[in-house]
This record gives C-alpha cells, structure tokens and sequence, in this order.
C-alpha cells in the first residue's frame, strides 16, 4: 500500500495527517490519488492542504476531518460514476439548470455534503492542486493595488479565503444562488481572520447585471461555467463587473460529467472563445487532467483556468 512521507515536521501537517490515516484506515482506494497530489510539490501541498484543513477544522472541529473524508469519497465517487455513465451515452445527464436547482442546490443536507466534498479536491485531486498553484502564482502575485475582489459562485468560499491570504489589502464580495454555499463560505471566511473583509449575498450569478458597472478591480469564478445552459451569460456578467484593464480568474470543466454539470466542453479554445467574444483578452490558460482513467475512455475529463484582462476602449 502506497504511503505518504511528510516533508516537514508532523505538527505542521498535523491535519493533513489526521485525514492520511483516516483515508488509509476507511479509503484505501482513495490513497493513490492524494499520493499523487502530494508528490506534485511535496511543500506547498502541504502548505496549501494544511491551510484548508485549518480553516474547515475551526468551522466543524477536528473529530469532523472523517466526516469530511467520507464526503469527498461519496462525492468522487459519484463524478467517477458520472463519467461511466457519459461514455456510454456521450453526453451529460442533466440539460438544465432547474433540474439541478430542485434536487441539490436548495437540498441544505445534500448541498452541505456535496460542498465539503468539493472542498476537499481542492487538494486532494492532483490537477486542482496544480491549479491553486496555477491562481497563486500566476494571478494572484500580478494583481496590483485590488480593493475590491468580487466573486461569482464562491461554493463553499476557499478560493475567497486562500485570495484574502495573499492580498492583505483587498476586500471580498461574493454573490452565490445556494444558501448553503452563502452559510458555509461565511463560516470558511471567519475561520480564516477575514470576516471584517469579506461579506456574501444570494445572488444569482446570470443576473449581476444590477452590480454597479466596472466596479471591481478582480473577480474570481470557479466551476460554475459547466453548470449553465448559457456560459456566454457569464462572461458578459464578468466583463460587466470588471473595470477596463483589470485581470478575472475562471475555471471550468471540459469533458467532465458530473450530476450537476450541464454544458458539455469538449475543447479549450471553447472556453477561450467565450471569453474573446465578451470583451475579455485571455493572457494565460492552464489545462490538466487526472492521471488515471476510465479503459478505452473517449473522454479526458480536464480542468481549465483562464486568466483574462478586460480589454479596453475596445482595443483587441
């Protein structure tokens, strides 16, 4: 059995320890996959690992750490059995945002679980921890002088939390259309020392349009894109929020099913595109993928992170 090695002392990985050993004991199937994300960058998997874990031990307590294993297990395992179920049929199950409205987002207990799950393949999956490496170093260290950070969708708020950490001056708004994703993002932000900083309305994220034009200096949209019927909505609502010249930061899945994704990305420049023609000029992009997957699969599930630029005065 595959055994992971801290590269640091065991009290700065105290958390991430705890959740090892519980994965090894109850999931000894899921141990390659955090295995692999920690060899990645041994340090800053850590770093980065120990940070979330912090926050969400202050929200639920540390004898929760298995509570939230067992989530994110349930929740892989559910985003595996929906990519067996797209190879077969060759396309998503769902088609429409109601659809996912009525049976998860406004379900508190299954919204709660499914959210803590997500939270955790932050880190726990190899490709979106290549992807917070991605937002920290390649946007967030080229912000410059961000007052105000809007975000779009913040889910269970540890994006937000992690931008905080490393833009000491800058102020969060975040507009998301589930009450569990307002309540937990809330808890995630005051676990972290950033209350004073931060604040979320229930929103839905198509109709910002009633957000003062050009009035953020960033904004953030993780996973949200592939739950729309309409992502060109979404890009619109981002160049309307952002002022000229200031850098968003989206991702989004391509070829991924899940019970709640709905508009199929089959390539990248798809999603580059979208952006193109709302406006925004894309600077950078990263795209990645898990290491395992299904036999004979048609479909590469990947993750994809854009970094775009308002353009201004219409220059292309």
């Amino acid at each position: 059995m595959a055994t992971l090695t801290p590269s640091r002392s065991l009290p700065t990985t105290k958390y991430l320890d705890q959740l090892e050993a519980y994965v090894r004991d109850r999931h000894p199937r899921s141990l390659a996959g955090i295995v692999e994300a920690r060899l990645n960058d041994p340090a800053r998997f850590e770093e980065i690992a120990e940070t979330f874990m912090e926050w969400a031990v202050a929200v639920r307590g540390e004898a929760a750490i298995g509570e939230m294993v067992d989530s994110f297990v349930r929740f892989t395992t559910s985003v595996n059995m929906s990519q067996v179920r797209y190879e077969r049929a060759g396309h998503y199950e769902n088609k429409t945002f109601e659809d996912c409205l009525q049976s998860l987002y406004t379900e508190k207990d299954e919204m709660d679980d499914y959210l803590w799950g997500v939270y955790l393949t932050n880190f726990l999956w190899a490709h979106h921890t290549e992807i917070i490496l991605f937002f920290t170093e390649r946007y967030l260290k080229r912000l410059d002088d961000v007052q105000t950070l809007i975000e779009i969708a913040p889910g269970h708020g540890g994006w937000g939390a992690y931008a905080l950490k490393h833009l000491p001056q800058t102020r969060l708004v975040g507009y998301d259309i589930a009450p569990s994703s307002i309540e937990i993002a809330t808890q995630i932000m005051n676990a972290a020392g950033f209350a004073n900083r931060a604040r979320y309305e229930l929103k839905d994220a198509l109709n910002l349009e009633v957000v003062e034009a050009n009035s953020a200096d960033a904004v953030i949209c993780n996973f949200l894109i592939e739950h729309l019927e309409r992502p060109e909505k979404l890009m619109a609502v981002i160049n309307h929020l952002l002022k000229p010249g200031q850098k968003a930061f989206l991702t989004g899945a391509l070829t991924a099913a899940q019970i709640d994704h709905i508009y199929e990305f089959r390539y990248e420049s798809e999603l580059v595109k979208l952006a193109e023609d709302n406006g925004l000029r894309v600077l950078e992009t990263f795209s990645g993928g898990p290491r395992r997957t299904l036999p004979n699969a048609k479909f590469l599930p990947r993750s994809m992170a854009l970094i775009m630029q308002k353009r201004q005065n219409d220059i292309y």
